[in-house]
């Protein structure tokens, strides 16, 4: 897991204001939709999937957000999400261990099911305001590319939001892979 785990670590200074989205309508729009990214994914696709790339119980750390510090064990699920046989989003979801003690064990076992369908379809379900990243060239994002065959000499975008299920907190943050088709 160590090659995707820092990608979203503690130390970026991700930001709330859209207005410092310096990118195109396109790219913002994508960014800042509060939707389910994942039927917005299927709805534009004739295929589908999920792939987990690791799933794991660990110890709060520098790699991971920083939101659970107090949390005595994070799970961590990696994900790429692929359209049609392209990877078009890189996904990492952070969720506490209290979060699954509380009800939701189910979360830890969800396999290639993609996340956005069961936190949308959740009855006491709350998102929280985006964060954004602009990863610029060279950095861990553009070295994740490698991995999936895809390469970018430009800015990769992120975001990030908390959301609650019954009040309790999980991250997901996302990736834009140049595939995704939002850079062009």
């Amino acid at each position: 897991m160590a090659d995707t785990l820092g990608i979203f670590n503690s130390s970026i200074a991700w930001f709330t204001e859209q207005k410092k989205l310096n990118c195109s309508p396109k790219i913002r729009a994508w960014l800042s939709d509060p939707d389910s990214l994942t039927l917005k994914l299927e709805s534009l696709a004739k295929t589908f999937e999920v792939r987990v790339k690791s799933q794991e119980l660990i110890k709060p750390s520098t790699f991971l957000s920083g939101y659970f510090n107090n949390e005595i064990k994070v799970l961590v699920r990696n994900v790429f999400l692929y359209v049609d046989h392209k990877a078009v989003i890189f996904a990492q979801t952070e969720i506490p261990i209290s979060t699954l003690n509380a009800h939701s064990t189910i979360l830890a076992y969800i396999d290639n099911q993609p996340l956005g369908k069961i936190l949308f379809n959740h009855a006491n379900m709350t998102r929280d305001t985006f964060e954004f990243f602009e990863f610029k060239e060279h950095s861990s994002a553009h070295q994740l590319l490698k991995q999936i065959n895809q390469s970018n000499n430009d800015s990769l975008w992120a975001r990030r939001s908390l959301f609650y299920l019954n009040n309790n907190p999980l991250l997901v943050s996302e990736l834009f892979l140049p595939a995704s088709g939002i850079y062009r």
